[in-house]
């Protein structure tokens, strides 16, 4: 069933003539198998593959089932569903049709919800499909369009004077010098907002580093859309006090999209500082029950710009989301996997608790993914060698409450190279995949100085240390020649032996959490030693080239 937003109120049947966009998606003819099967029994790291997949070999041998497509098309026209596009390398299908005729297709009734003002529907109970749709269509998209992520911080950044630049947290990590990303394509998944260019070369201007490329992918109705510049100073205004407003306004619906900007606007400047040679894609979805899948989707097959690296900072909470829509966003992030992209996601901004209302821990999907790299935030205070006295990120700024997120997923099993992180049991006492993998500066207090709307601001959250990550894998796969790809039992196996490439945060908690020797589901294995991680790498990956 779908989730529907605390607050809502039914409107009423959704008018019959209203168009709807859907997505079927389609089931792999050979199951994919999990990357790094070699490590089933032992969890190391040194039985990684010696190649990941090309495209053709992952269609050939896993793409969609023959006929698949034809028999969608065909149930299509019997329902008079128009076929928008077939994309049988993506495994998708996108049809469009008036609610009246979805509804009967489907066997549905679709209800109009209002939610703080915006116009929303959904179905009122489970969809129902043709038996021979069985082992063909792994499931049907677009049935609701509520705002279905958010960016991963609690708005937490501020106009006051930020703590340092972003290449001074690169030399405090010591990401390897004379590395800017060039050769390397980092992809920014983005569901809302957008950026002014003329931020980001100011930005750019002022760190006297040159303007990377930005391209922009446009998907559905989506586009780069920033808020108004009087939005986003509203906003920053508010965050530091010198504007007052009504309680929750941080949260509330008429900030959303300066918030959103800010998000965007974060993720360019973060990475244009950290690899400034690197060609950045973003990619621009709608943000509603398709824009994730379609993003990565893309994404992962773009044989145009060839994205090395993703960084996601938008997410949802675990529980408010189907089992067939979490399907099929993991079916797009193992292919991912395969191909060697690595995704980097931010594990969130609202502590171990993440706003669940049953008084128990909920982790953010797709951070709870094992195919993304997981990333949590500490605090700390930027130095010339390091961050200083380095904590778990659970603080206040400016009355706004923010702590990392981090727990352990109640919907995937504990994958392989974790099983000797020692993750406690998950909050329904099974075992379970524990996020964050990773960890980077999230606190605002001490974020770095970047710039929207003409004005500077702190970066904040979680979904600064993704792109942070993702930057630095691209470093690191420049420097190899060849891409890091599912990087994550190497982490492990560093993590494990206690290697340098990781600095353990030893201190602090997240609401439920501890923070401690080990793995921990609050900062993982820890910050970044840029440097001996890409010694460690050398050495590990030697023999792929």
């Amino acid at each position: 069933m779908i989730d529907i937003p605390e607050g809502s109120s039914r409107v009423g049947p959704l008018n019959p003539e209203r168009r709807i966009d859907l997505t079927v998606v389609l089931a792999q003819k050979t199951l994919l198998p999990e990357p790094h099967p070699a490590t089933q029994a032992s969890g190391d790291a040194r039985t990684f593959p010696a190649q990941y997949m090309t495209h053709a070999q992952l269609k050939d041998a896993h793409g969609a089932a023959p006929g698949s497509a034809e028999l969608i098309q065909a149930f299509a026209k019997r329902h008079r569903l128009t076929v928008v596009e077939v994309a049988v390398h993506r495994r998708s299908i996108r049809l469009s049709g008036k609610s009246a005729d979805v509804e009967r297709a489907f066997k549905i009734h679709l209800e109009e919800f209002d939610h703080k003002g915006n116009r929303f529907f959904a179905p009122s109970g489970p969809i129902e499909v043709p038996d021979e749709w069985q082992g063909v269509a792994l499931a049907v998209l677009g049935l609701h369009n509520s705002r279905h992520s958010q960016p991963r911080r609690r708005s937490s950044l501020c106009s006051l004077e930020p703590s340092a630049k972003v290449t001074e947290l690169a030399a405090a990590y010591r990401f390897p010098k004379d590395l800017d990303g060039t050769g390397q394509t980092i992809g920014l998944i983005e569901l809302e907002g957008g950026f002014y260019l003329e931020d980001i070369e100011e930005f750019c201007s002022r760190l006297g580093i040159r303007l990377p490329r930005i391209s922009v992918v446009k998907l559905g109705n989506s586009d780069n859309r920033p808020a108004s510049h009087r939005a986003t100073h509203e906003l920053m205004e508010v965050l530091n006090g010198s504007l007052s407003m009504a309680a929750g306004a941080p949260e509330s619906d008429t900030l959303i999209p300066a918030q959103c900007t800010a998000e965007v606007t974060m993720d360019l400047e973060i990475l244009a500082a950290l690899a400034p040679a690197a060609h950045i894609v973003v990619y621009f979805a709608p943000n509603d029950g398709q824009g994730l899948y379609h993003a990565l989707s893309h994404a992962a097959h773009d044989q145009t710009h060839k994205p090395d690296v993703l960084s996601i900072s938008w997410s949802f909470p675990e529980h408010t989301v189907s089992k067939e829509e979490i399907d099929s966003l993991e079916g797009v992030l193992c292919e991912a996997a395969h191909l060697g992209i690595t995704v980097c996601a931010s594990s969130g901004d609202d502590g171990a608790m993440n706003g669940s209302k049953h008084g128990s821990p909920s982790v953010n999907y797709p951070a709870s993914s094992a195919h993304c790299l997981a990333c949590g935030g500490t605090s700390g205070k930027i130095t010339s060698t390091e961050v200083d006295n380095e904590v778990v990120w659970n603080a206040k700024h400016f009355g706004i409450h923010g702590a990392t997120g981090g727990g352990v997923s109640v919907r995937f099993h504990v994958p392989a190279w974790q099983q000797h992180a020692q993750v406690p049991a998950a909050p329904n006492r099974k075992p379970g995949r524990g996020i964050p993998d990773v960890a980077g500066l999230a606190d605002p207090r001490y974020g770095c100085e970047l710039l929207m709307s003409g004005r500077v601001f702190a970066s904040a959250g979680t979904s600064a240390v993704a792109p942070m990550w993702a930057a630095l894998i691209a470093r690191v796969n420049q420097a190899l020649g060849l891409r890091c790809g599912h990087i994550h039992p190497h982490l492990y196996t560093l993590g494990r032996e206690g290697h340098a490439g990781l600095r353990r945060i030893h201190e602090g908690n997240n609401g439920y959490y501890h923070a401690g020797a080990g793995w921990n589901a609050c900062t993982g294995y820890g910050t970044p030693h840029g440097d001996a991680l890409l010694a460690y790498l050398k050495s590990a990956l030697k023999d792929r080239k």
